[in-house]
């Protein structure tokens, strides 16, 4: 029986496993066993994190158990810290023992980046997983806590701190967030801390490039601009931040916001150096895979997700979820060709399309040529989000989520 072993549990690790247990039952024709290793015991749906550090969504709908998931085969799950693969030796190292592996997949996702930013690590606060969003969460309602009990004080600049929320990053994550928080500060906030005056808060995103969602066309774009500034956001562009502490933010330009409200969704850093010999790895820490998604060297590892960078052109997938996903599909499908010594296939990433929620009620769709904006785009984007999660548990607790978010006011009560 060949070993098959799974490294993340995230979209492209649990796609990955989904698509080989499905050739194990009835018949396990193919003689192989597969495992998975993550570091937590659960599955995040992580395009919902800025709905969690809102309140619009509940931390538990967005998460599944992995024993779960893996429904009859949960003993082939491992909760453990990995700290070295040795691809000589076909072994991988964790916190809690040893596993051997005949093909090993690698689909561990990356960290946050702070780009060595003085503070940052320690002050801000990141939405790249759950903690996170929670995090951030308990930071907004405890700020407004700690900013009522100020109104009294003359000099606004005390107040100030507390209610001047950074968001660094343009990208989809930090666009999203700062529409979610503005519709959160105007309304709950607004009706619960009447005290604070609402002129009293501001939202400021930092954003390195010329333009927000670069991903996005440069129309496209400029609709997510104007629709954050309607909604009261201050966008700076062309500009990073180079210092953060918990009083104040600095920007290259050399102005400071006062603020200890700091959300970082700028940048991802791979942690593959630390478990990987460099030979395996590009410049930026990432498995470089050919279309197969197999490595050169060691055809028995198979990559994919963020953790690897596929070398051919025609065959790239970009770092999404939905990339992630199509090729855990090309994945499953090669390790069976590997192991009975057959060609692996390649396959193109095609590309579905971005939707981009900005506050309620409101959402841009864009593929290739195709674009719209609005209700419908908004409506859409919950729709392929309630298709694509796994459970249909979680899938009604979002749907509920959402429907109470409608008729009453978002739960802003610390955790």
């Amino acid at each position: 029986m060949k070993k098959i072993l799974i490294l993340g549990g995230g979209f492209g690790g649990v796609a990955t496993y989904k698509h080989l247990h499905k050739l194990i039952h009835p018949a396990n024709v193919h003689d192989i066993q597969v495992e998975l290793i993550n570091k937590t015991n659960y599955f995040t749906f992580s395009p919902m994190l800025h709905e969690v550090a809102t309140g619009s969504v509940e931390r538990e709908h967005i998460v599944q158990p992995l024993r779960e998931m893996l429904k009859c085969c949960g003993k082939d799950f491992h909760q453990a810290l990995i700290t070295k693969i040795d691809p000589k030796k076909k072994l991988v190292y964790t916190n809690k023992g040893n596993h051997s592996y005949d093909v090993l997949v690698v689909a561990l996702g990356v960290e946050q980046s702070y780009f060595n930013t003085p503070g940052a690590e320690e002050y801000a606060l990141a939405l790249k997983w759950l903690p996170g969003a929670i995090a951030i969460r308990n930071r907004i309602i405890n700020s407004f806590e700690q900013a009522s009990e100020m109104h009294d004080i003359a000099d606004s600049a005390a107040m100030d701190k507390f209610l001047n929320f950074v968001i660094v990053g343009g990208g989809p994550t930090g666009t999203e967030l700062a529409g979610q928080l503005s519709d959160l500060l105007q309304n709950e906030m607004a009706k619960f801390y009447g005290d604070i005056p609402l002129n009293h808060t501001k939202i400021v995103l930092v954003h390195a490039g010329k333009r927000l969602i670069e991903q996005l066309s440069e129309p496209a774009s400029k609709v997510a601009l104007e629709r954050l500034q309607k909604m009261g956001v201050q966008i700076i562009l062309e500009e990073t931040v180079t210092e953060v502490t918990k009083d104040f933010v600095k920007l290259s330009s050399g102005k400071s916001i006062p603020s200890n409200s700091v959300f970082w969704t700028a940048g991802t850093a791979s942690s593959l150096q630390k478990i990987l010999p460099p030979k395996v790895l590009n410049d930026r820490g990432m498995i470089g895979v050919s279309g197969t998604f197999q490595t050169g060297e060691f055809p028995e590892i198979f990559a994919l997700g963020d953790s690897a960078f596929v070398t051919e052109d025609e065959f790239k997938y970009p770092p999404l979820a939905q990339a992630a996903v199509q090729a855990s599909k090309v994945v499953a499908q090669n390790i069976i060709a590997h192991i009975h010594n057959q060609t692996p296939k390649k396959k193109r990433y095609l590309h579905k399309g971005d939707i981009i929620p900005i506050g309620n009620a409101y959402g841009i769709f864009e593929r290739k040529s195709v674009r719209f904006t609005g209700f419908f785009a908004w409506v859409l984007r919950r729709i392929v989000f309630i298709q694509t999660m796994y459970g249909w548990e979680n899938k009604m607790h979002v749907l509920f989520d959402w429907t109470v978010q409608t008729f009453s006011p978002r739960d802003t009560s610390e955790f």
